[in-house]
C-alpha cells in the first residue's frame, strides 16, 4: 500500500494540475453525500473534486481532494496552509466514512498522513508527522464553488435580444 501511495505522490509532483487556481470562494457546503454510490464503497461526494478549508492544529489550511481515474483506486490531491503558495502532495484511501491519506512535501518523501473519518459535510481526525512524533487534529469543512457570473457584455445583450419584438 504505501509503495502504490508513494508512487501516486511522486506522479503527482511530476504533474502540474490546474487544481489550485480553482481555489474555493467561501459558501455554504453541499449536503454531504455520505451513503456510498452504487458499485462502490465510496461516499459520492468524492466522486468529483471537492475542496475543504479548516485547521490542522491552529494552521489554516485549504485541501483539495479528487478522485483518481479509478475511484476504487482512491484519491489524490494537494493541499495548502494559507499565507504558503507551497503545495503539499496528497494520495490515499476512502472506505465508508473513514479517510486515510499520506502526504509528500517534496514529491518523494512521506511527510505526515491524515487519519479521519466524515461527519456530514466534514472530515475531523488528526494528523501525524512521518516519524509519529507530532500529532495534531484537524476539521475541515467542505466548501462550495460559486457558479462563474456571466459577463456583463454577455448579460447586457442579452437583455436587449429578448427586448426585441
Amino acid at each position: 500500500m504505501k509503495k502504490v501511495l508513494l508512487s501516486t505522490l511522486i506522479a503527482l509532483a511530476a504533474l502540474s494540475t490546474g487544481a489550485s487556481a480553482q481555489i474555493a470562494a467561501q459558501g455554504n457546503a453541499p449536503a454531504a453525500q455520505t451513503a456510498p454510490a452504487p458499485g462502490t464503497n465510496v461516499p459520492a461526494l468524492f466522486h468529483k473534486p471537492v475542496f475543504f478549508r479548516g485547521v490542522v492544529g491552529d494552521i489554516n489550511v485549504q485541501v483539495n481532494i479528487r478522485p483518481k481515474a479509478d475511484i476504487d483506486e482512491g484519491i489524490e490531491g494537494e493541499y495548502f496552509i494559507f499565507g504558503n503558495s507551497h503545495k503539499i502532495l496528497l494520495a490515499g484511501e476512502i472506505e465508508g466514512d473513514q479517510l486515510f491519506m499520506e502526504e509528500s512535501e517534496n514529491g518523494t518523501n512521506i511527510s505526515g498522513q491524515w487519519d479521519g473519518k466524515l461527519e456530514g459535510d466534514s472530515l475531523v481526525g488528526s494528523w501525524m508527522s512521518a516519524d509519529g512524533t507530532i500529532t495534531k487534529p484537524f476539521t475541515l469543512k467542505a466548501v462550495v464553488q460559486k457558479p462563474a457570473a456571466a459577463p456583463a457584455h454577455a448579460a447586457k445583450k442579452a437583455a436587449s435580444n429578448t427586448a426585441k419584438p
